[in-house]
């Protein structure tokens, strides 16, 4: 799913579960727009995962993973949790970002900003691993594919639309 589609669809959403949480229009507004703008945030799996793989590769070709082996240990479970669609598109963190949220709000947000992008990412071909890593269970209902780029810029437009709409 590109980008803009994320924040749009998480700009809309957020807004309404803000909206039905009790807090009030200006309120609504303000953090839906935070929480969109954060909504991206769990893709930094891709760019942790591809690190540790080309560190990887560096260490296996060099013989440094026997030199280093501790550290190659590290690399192996950062590739072993951070790839693509795993922990970071998984019920834990935002469980994690729940409960933290009862004691500092904020991360009422991130929570939010996590569960509608792993909810948005399950419409995709490729879906999420929602118990990653404890099962393998896949949760895809496959609507959108990266092919379909027009389509989701202009599903993002028609979002942004609704939300300008509903705050007016």
């Amino acid at each position: 799913m590109i980008g803009r589609l994320h924040f749009s669809t998480s700009l809309l959403l957020s807004y309404l579960i803000y909206g039905f949480l009790g807090f009030d229009k200006v309120s609504s507004i303000v953090l839906s727009i935070i929480t969109a703008s954060i909504s991206s945030l769990p893709d930094f799996d891709y760019k942790i995962f591809s690190w540790a793989n080309k560190k990887r590769i560096l260490f296996e070709k060099t013989g440094l993973k026997y030199i280093l082996f501790p550290i190659y240990l590290l690399i192996l479970l950062l590739i072993k949790l951070f790839r693509h669609r795993g922990i970071t598109h998984s019920i834990f963190p935002i469980i994690i970002f729940f409960y933290l949220s009862i004691f500092f709000r904020p991360f009422l947000i991130l929570s939010i900003s996590f569960l509608l992008h792993s909810i948005e990412d399950s419409f995709t071909v490729s879906g999420i691993y929602p118990l990653y890593p404890v099962r393998d269970i896949q949760l895809k209902i496959p609507i959108l594919s990266n092919k379909q780029r027009r389509l989701q810029s202009i599903l993002s437009y028609l979002f942004i639309f609704i939300f300008f709409l509903l705050i007016l």
